[in-house]
């Protein structure tokens, strides 16, 4: 992960400042617990591990993992860690209705066959950051024709988001932000390309994420969602680190623009504390910051008239995964199944045969790649955990980033009933 000097130091006053950021969601309020009454029904729908303090998950055996890959994954040449959700074991998903998948812009003429014309796939949905979109030299690539590109942006202002439907052939990395005139008019500060895909909701052209989708789909459409990015882990990294080491980094920060040394040493403590934290703490700072995006994900995937639908990111195992967790678990997957699924993407980095490839917004220079690469099932496990302890269910979190009890229906309904 390449961090920027401002940034960090940016980072870091805003911390200073705030003493109670730690215990901040992305929209500035605690996580709510959720009553038992409210979602008892869903509960009962999704098995319990009778003690979960002491249920622990082995390594899965490498050689069972290549079995369940080989009668899960669709036999596809270029495209990695593609599966229908029904695939799982004792899944309650309809087959043919949702995968998840890594990205497709490698896909070859036979790839391109079974997913767009056999699956008769119709929505995609692009989880990366725009670091990755930037590196994705197929990004544009004749994969994408017939689809029309959406382009969802945050509202920083509040929980939610818009959406922009793109003109054919432009790039989600072309950068171009509005401001409001003296007069109230809105025109184009300036129009460049640059790494944040970001049109801003004051867009004139923009719409709100939920008039949109109210909306039937005109034609297939593949959707920029980008759930993190290189700020949302360092603030996240921040809140989870030492005061002491904070200010340090804050004294530092305008010496590292200089001195490749006191720059190393500014960014030792933010790597320490992604290396110690590992993948469950990745997924914890995606449920925390990347809540807005998840919402609108889930909302797509909700919505019957655009299945099927695929969804994606670079290897389709850590922004994916958690996708596909929440997914399962609401339509009332086992937690051991869910756990397993996951564990199917432990060897696809080395399937697509690129170490430098993301692990979400992070670039594996600077991290460990035993920590990064793989998929170990514990990591699922206690990310599951996680949730429960602080929204009490996945339903609760579910309620918290706003996809409420009649939203969830609706997704199982879509994904398990004829």
């Amino acid at each position: 992960m390449k961090f920027s000097a401002s940034m960090i130091q940016l980072a870091a006053v805003l911390l200073v400042a705030n003493q109670s950021w730690a215990f901040l969601s992305p929209t500035g309020l605690r996580p709510r617990p959720t009553s038992p009454s409210s979602c008892i029904k869903e509960a009962s729908l999704r098995a319990s591990v009778d003690d979960k303090d002491t249920q622990s998950y082995a390594e899965f055996n490498p050689q069972k993992i290549r079995e369940l890959c080989g009668e899960r994954n669709l036999p596809l040449e270029k495209v990695k860690n593609c599966r229908d959700l029904a695939s799982i074991k004792n899944s309650p998903i309809k087959p043919g209705r949702i995968f998840r998948t890594g990205r497709l812009g490698d896909a070859t003429d036979k790839d391109q066959d079974l997913l767009m014309k056999d699956l008769g796939i119709t929505t995609l949905v692009d989880l990366r950051s725009p670091t990755e979109l930037k590196d994705d030299q197929a990004l544009m690539s004749d994969v994408f024709q017939g689809f029309s590109d959406v382009l969802w942006v945050e509202n920083r202002r509040r929980k939610d988001g818009c959406v922009r439907e793109l003109e054919p052939g432009v790039s989600p990395i072309a950068k171009r932000r509005f401001r409001k005139t003296k007069s109230g008019d809105v025109v184009i500060a300036h129009d460049e390309e640059e790494e944040f895909c970001d049109y801003g909701c004051e867009d004139p052209k923009a719409q709100p994420a939920d008039a949109f989708l109210e909306k039937p789909p005109r034609k297939k459409e593949r959707h920029f969602v980008s759930l993190m990015n290189e700020f949302k882990y360092v603030r996240g990294t921040v809140t989870k680190l030492r005061k002491r080491d904070i200010t340090r980094s804050l004294l530092k920060a305008p010496g590292a623009i200089v001195s490749k040394r006191i720059w190393n040493s500014l960014k030792r403590p933010f790597i320490e504390e992604i290396n110690l934290g590992g993948l469950t703490m990745l997924n914890d700072l995606l449920l925390r910051f990347g809540a807005p995006g998840i919402k609108y994900v889930l909302d797509l995937c909700a919505d019957k008239e655009r299945h099927p639908i695929a969804f994606y990111c670079t290897a389709g195992k850590d922004r994916t995964g958690m996708i596909s967790a929440i997914i399962l678990s609401i339509c009332g997957a086992k937690k051991e199944d869910i756990v397993e699924d996951y564990s199917l993407s432990a060897n696809v980095y080395a399937e697509m045969n690129d170490h430098q490839a993301m692990v979400g917004a992070l670039s594996q220079r600077s991290l460990d790649p035993k920590t990064f690469l793989g998929a170990p099932p514990q990591v699922m496990a206690d990310t599951l955990d996680s949730i429960e302890d602080h929204y009490g269910s996945v339903e609760g979190y579910c309620d918290f980033i706003g996809f409420g009890p009649e939203q969830r229906e609706k997704l199982r309904k879509a994904l398990t009933e004829d």
